[in-house]
């Protein structure tokens, strides 16, 4: 009795948190420099809107003019027009939420 009632509590968990899609390796690395040229680049200046876009293009353009450390190997599948959006809030222009345009083979 307790373990069908143990089975089912878990299977009502996993039901309603769900097993959700992780994001891949690219997202996961695209996040993270994003998020950073956001913080350095950016962030200033975007004062009053409510999205920014961050593609590859942008990375490698900051990786050859102003020396980021970005290592774009992890990327090199993506082709350059392939992007991050931020959905910004708050005066601060804090970072809502992430969603991701990338088109990698």
């Amino acid at each position: 009795m307790k373990k069908k009632m143990l089975c089912s509590a878990l299977i009502c968990v996993l039901f309603v948190c769900g097993c959700g899609k992780g994001k891949t390796a690219e997202e996961k690395v695209m996040e993270e420099y994003a998020k950073d040229y956001y913080k350095n680049y950016m962030q200033d200046y975007v004062i009053g809107t409510n999205s920014v876009e961050i593609t590859i293009e942008m990375l490698e353009n900051a990786k050859k003019n102003a020396d980021a450390d970005y290592d774009l190997d992890k990327l090199k599948d993506c082709k350059s027009t392939s992007k991050v959006t931020f959905n910004l809030k708050g005066d601060k222009n804090e970072i809502a939420s992430t969603t991701f345009d990338l088109n990698c083979e």
